[in-house]
């Protein structure tokens, strides 16, 4: 877990810091349930980031919360495959001015280790 509060002072040219999270809140959990099977967490908290548009106003992103799970299991000792789910709520967000959040998605994988 981790938290990151930023605030910066004695700014001249600008009233806040553009681009920047000014609060950041994460977690994550990796928890091994069985030998072949681990099951993985993570959440984020962010406060919303400033910016400026193209008439150079300035704005407010809103805050967000987004939470990601998982599994992945070993198959055989060098073969494992993965599921992982992201932004579980399917919250809709911007961590920078005009970049959405690509929603709920599912991704899914196979790893195949060559070394010892």
């Amino acid at each position: 877990a981790g938290a990151t509060f930023t605030q910066y002072s004695n700014l001249k040219d600008n009233a806040k810091a553009f681009g920047l999270l000014p609060v950041e809140i994460n977690g994550a959990l990796r928890w091994r349930i069985m030998k072949d099977l681990l099951v993985k967490g993570d959440v984020f908290f962010w406060d919303g980031a400033r910016y400026r548009n193209k008439q150079l106003d300035a704005g407010k992103l809103d805050p967000a919360f987004d939470l990601n799970g998982g599994v992945e299991f070993t198959v055989v000792p060098k073969l494992n495959v993965w599921l992982q789910f992201n932004n579980i709520f399917n919250n809709k967000y911007q961590r920078w001015n005009q970049y959405q959040n690509l929603g709920f998605n599912v991704l899914a994988g196979v790893v195949y280790s060559f070394g010892k």
